[in-house]
């Protein structure tokens, strides 16, 4: 579910969403809309989640994400953030609903050079710092990287990289054209494959 528009505050070079620098919030009522399928399915699954992404779900704001939240009986909810908006208060609010947490990173600095805010500053620094909130509170978090060159040479570093930031799971998508991200290069299918292999080896 995508509770608003908004990616507050960054600006990705490769991002697909058209209405990211507008910030259109879902309303309650269609989260209750929701419900009316999913409360019967969290009754019956007790590891369902409701995924909170696209834009960033922090720009909601944590008492419209917990209004949104709040019809979901017996549903776990996680975010997908690029955790820039992280503090002290966004830690309490995450553990207190048990949300998990997955962090939109790309890899070490000179990989994540995609990730700018809309200042056009380098997001690296930003997205790490709300890592380290989230570690010092000691919140576990999943990580997703967009790879827009999948060079093999690169893979084991990138590897060790989320290795060492202890993430609980990896998620690697190769950039691609879609929705208004019409830039994207196309990855030689041998680089690519080249790519997955070394990432697997490492």
């Amino acid at each position: 579910m995508q509770p608003t528009t908004k990616c507050l505050p960054m600006d990705c070079t490769y991002c697909y969403l058209p209405f990211r620098k507008m910030n259109h919030l879902m309303p309650v009522t269609v989260a209750e809309a929701v419900t009316a399928a999913v409360n019967l399915w969290a009754a019956d699954d007790p590891a369902f989640e409701v995924v909170w992404h696209g834009g960033e779900p922090l720009a909601t704001g944590r008492d419209h994400l917990a209004a949104l939240m709040s019809p979901f009986k017996g549903a776990k909810h996680s975010v997908q953030t690029n955790a820039a908006l992280v503090d002290d208060a966004w830690c309490a609010f995450l553990l207190e609903r048990e949300v998990h947490v997955g962090v939109s990173i790309d890899g070490p600095e000179d990989m994540n050079t995609q990730r700018v805010t809309l200042a056009g500053h380098p997001g690296f620094r930003v997205t790490m710092r709300g890592i380290e909130r989230l570690r010092r509170h000691g919140i576990p978090f999943s990580a997703i990287a967009v790879v827009s060159d999948p060079a093999p040479e690169n893979a084991a570093r990138f590897y060790d990289f989320f290795a060492e930031l202890g993430v609980t799971t990896l998620g690697v998508n190769v950039e691609e054209e879609e929705g208004v991200n019409r830039g994207a290069k196309d990855s030689e299918p041998v680089r690519a494959t080249e790519f997955w292999a070394a990432l697997a080896d490492a």
